[in-house]
Order: structure tokens, then C-alpha cells, then sequence
């Protein structure tokens, strides 16, 4: 009798469209969330990294007198991020940025500064040819991304961080 009913079983097709179904709908729907939660990132980014070039386009507009204090303020509003981390960096040198007595350095090819008299031509190993010095602000930004359904170790954590450098003397 039970061997019966399980032959019975096995044989019955009944509900298995709506099984198949159950499952293709809920692996789309796992596939689509990735998908956003990728989306979702790169548009972030593109946030971040447009908000900071407005900043740097603002600081070359006003290169005589840079409000550096406003700058995160600024990134932060344009990028509609009020959590974005901003700092700002002079010559390479975090916290030092000035609008009186500056001092100019070349920039490297590999991002680092040397030190230069503003408006002389860099010269040396590993300075752009004929680049002259001048005083430099770098933006940076950051902000830590939140994945809605990825697993952790795909872009848990990972950061929207961006940075522009602009020269403004």
C-alpha cells in the first residue's frame, strides 16, 4: 500500500509549473538585487567624484582666495552625502592650506610634492616635463558603502572614496 502511494507520487505532475516558477522567479529576483546593489554603487561614486570636481572647479575659480573651510561643506551638499568624510591638503601636506604666504612645490608623477619657487619650472627625476610649480589642493572624499543584499565580502565596506587635485596658484 505505501509502496504504492509513493509510485503514485513520484508520477504525479500536478504543481510542477508552479515550482519551476517559484524558482526562476526568486533566482531573478536575487540576480536583479545584485545587479542594483552594483548600480548602486557606481552611482555613488559618480556622486562623490562629481561633487569633488565642482569643489576643485570652485577653489580654481576663487584660487585668490579659497574658503577651505567651506570645501567639505560644499562636497557634502553637492553630493547629498551629509556622512561624506571630506579633507582637504595643500602641497600635500593635510590641514596646511593657506590663502597668505603660500608656498609652491612641483608635483611628481607619482602624486608626492617637492619643494619649488612658484611660477619655476620642475625639473628633476620623476617630474613632469615642463610643469612649473605652484601651490596645489587636493580633495579627498570618502564614504563607506552599504550593499542591500550582496553577501558581506563583495562591496561591504568598500569605498566610494575619490580624490581630485587642483592646481591653484
Amino acid at each position: 500500500m505505501m509502496l504504492g502511494l509513493l509510485r503514485k507520487i513520484r508520477r504525479a505532475e500536478g504543481g510542477v509549473a508552479t515550482v519551476e516558477f517559484g524558482i526562476w522567479v526568486t533566482t531573478f529576483f536575487l540576480v536583479i538585487m545584485g545587479v542594483l546593489d552594483f548600480a548602486s554603487f557606481y552611482m555613488e561614486r559618480s556622486q562623490v567624484n562629481e561633487a569633488l570636481s565642482a569643489a576643485a572647479t570652485k577653489s580654481f575659480a576663487d584660487r585668490e582666495n579659497v574658503d577651505f573651510g567651506a570645501l567639505p561643506v560644499y562636497v557634502r551638499n553637492f553630493a547629498e552625502m551629509p556622512t561624506l568624510s571630506v579633507s582637504a591638503s595643500c602641497n600635500g601636506v593635510a590641514g596646511s592650506c593657506t590663502n597668505i604666504n603660500r608656498t609652491c612645490a612641483c608635483l611628481k608623477t607619482d602624486g608626492t610634492y617637492s619643494a619649488g619657487t612658484c611660477g619655476s619650472t620642475c625639473s628633476g627625476s620623476g617630474m613632469t616635463s615642463g610643469s612649473t610649480a605652484g601651490y596645489y589642493v587636493t580633495l579627498s572624499a570618502d564614504h563607506r558603502f552599504s550593499p542591500i543584499l550582496l553577501p558581506g565580502g563583495l562591496l561591504k565596506g568598500t569605498s566610494t572614496g575619490q580624490s581630485v587635485t587642483v592646481r591653484v596658484q
